[in-house]
């Protein structure tokens, strides 16, 4: 995996987003509106304070991923995909992202939420990191335990 270089943002990738996500079906905005199917105009607003959000955040990629970094107080959020729009699960490559975009010492998480908070819009990963090295989550194991090499 080649380092991660920060993108700048691309005006293509905002349109193509917004006419995707104005092509969603009613009740994909209804589970944002209590229920009910908003008009054309409340689509619009809507779909542009997505697009403003993601936009505020930091693009970075590599040969494989491509990594969206954006701040969500207390946390910083990492938004992991790739690039061929798999699916990804080396354990490995979160790790090194993780390293790499927010530093060695830093600790995150991937949350499994609740059925009613799930977001599942394609194949993308979610790390909330705690931004400060100092900070531990109160999980996990206390002491650094690593085989170098695979047991034969």
């Amino acid at each position: 995996m080649t380092p991660f270089v920060q993108r700048a943002h691309d005006a293509r990738w905002a349109q193509a987003n917004r006419a995707r996500l104005l092509a969603q079906p009613p009740e994909f905005f209804q589970q944002y509106c209590e229920g009910r199917t908003p008009d054309l105009l409340e689509k619009m607003h809507f779909v542009e304070r997505m697009l403003q959000a993601a936009t505020a955040a930091k693009m970075y990629e590599n040969d494989v991923y491509l990594v969206q970094m954006s701040d969500s107080p207390p946390y910083m959020h990492l938004t992991i995909s790739r690039h061929d729009e798999q699916a990804c699960k080396s354990w490995k490559d979160f790790q090194q992202i993780k390293n790499e975009l927010a530093g060695p010492e830093c600790e995150a998480v991937e949350l499994y939420p609740a059925e009613s908070r799930l977001v599942d819009t394609r194949n993308e990963y979610h790390l909330w990191v705690i931004p400060r090295p100092s900070v531990r989550f109160a999980l996990g194991h206390a002491e650094r335990r690593v085989w170098e090499k695979p047991l034969a």
